[in-house]
């Protein structure tokens, strides 16, 4: 949990040092500041467009948010937990966090020929993402 809360700003961005599923929960239900999503943006290098749409919220939404140093709603901060769950389970996998950020962008035969981060954008997408590192993890390619 400590390299979630790395890729959403550490201790500094959350004014939390969160460790359990509890404590967690409560940071996503008060909603994750802005700035969380800006260090999930600079960690993996994506357009304002990809975030806001894995964060399910417009670009303007976003773009508002950031002017006001605002706080996400519990729904957007879910997803950028669920995006920042997902890309530290592929650097775990993959052992290296630009090999990991790398594999995300690509289209990959395991998901179909679909690009992984595009993936997280739902419940389902992330569940397939996950499944597939898990399978990558323990060899298990078919």
């Amino acid at each position: 949990m400590a390299a979630i809360a790395d890729f959403l700003g550490g201790k500094k961005t959350l004014r939390a040092n969160p460790k359990t599923a509890v404590e967690w929960q409560e940071i996503i239900h008060q909603g994750m500041p802005v700035r969380s999503a800006e260090a999930l943006k600079g960690s993996i290098a994506v357009p304002d467009s990809l975030l806001a749409e894995l964060l399910g919220i417009s670009e303007k939404t976003l773009s508002r948010a950031r002017a006001g140093q605002g706080r996400l709603d519990a729904v957007a901060s879910d997803r950028l937990f669920r995006v920042a769950r997902i890309v530290a389970l592929a650097i775990e996998v993959l052992e290296e966090r630009q090999r990991a950020v790398h594999w995300l962008k690509r289209p990959q035969i395991g998901l179909g020929g679909r690009v992984p981060i595009a993936l997280l954008t739902t419940d389902v997408g992330r569940d397939q993402v996950e499944k597939l590192l898990l399978r990558i993890e323990h060899s298990v390619y078919t």
